[in-house]
């Protein structure tokens, strides 16, 4: 239960990081629509491709990998602008999230 609930906070992180990781990078007065609309396309792919009820049903290994890919993605952009800290901890706990449910689905 605990590793599922880490899971959805890390989601909400995901979500944070892009809208930072977007303001930053954005200049001027798009800075707030652009994270807004980055935020949303972002929650919404999860949301098809990558929730418990997705519409769209994929292998493990090709959800494991879109979620790999945003967490890196967003670590490493984080990373990038001067983010290091809250990118190594997001990618960080990510991992030993995945580890533990990995380990959890293999226990009988």
């Amino acid at each position: 239960m605990f590793a599922l609930t880490a899971r959805f906070l890390l989601e909400l992180a995901l979500l944070a990081g892009v809208a930072v990781l977007v303001h930053d990078v954005v200049p001027g007065g798009w800075s707030w629509p652009a994270a807004i609309l980055a935020v949303a396309a972002v929650a919404t792919l999860w949301g098809v491709l990558l929730s418990p009820r997705a519409p769209v049903g994929l292998p493990a290994a090709a959800s494991l990998g879109i979620e790999a890919v945003l967490f890196a993605g967003v670590g490493a952009g984080l990373l990038a602008v001067g983010h290091g800290v809250p990118a190594a901890l997001g990618v960080g706990l990510w991992l030993l999230d995945r580890t533990a449910l990995a380990l959890l689905r293999r226990t009988p």
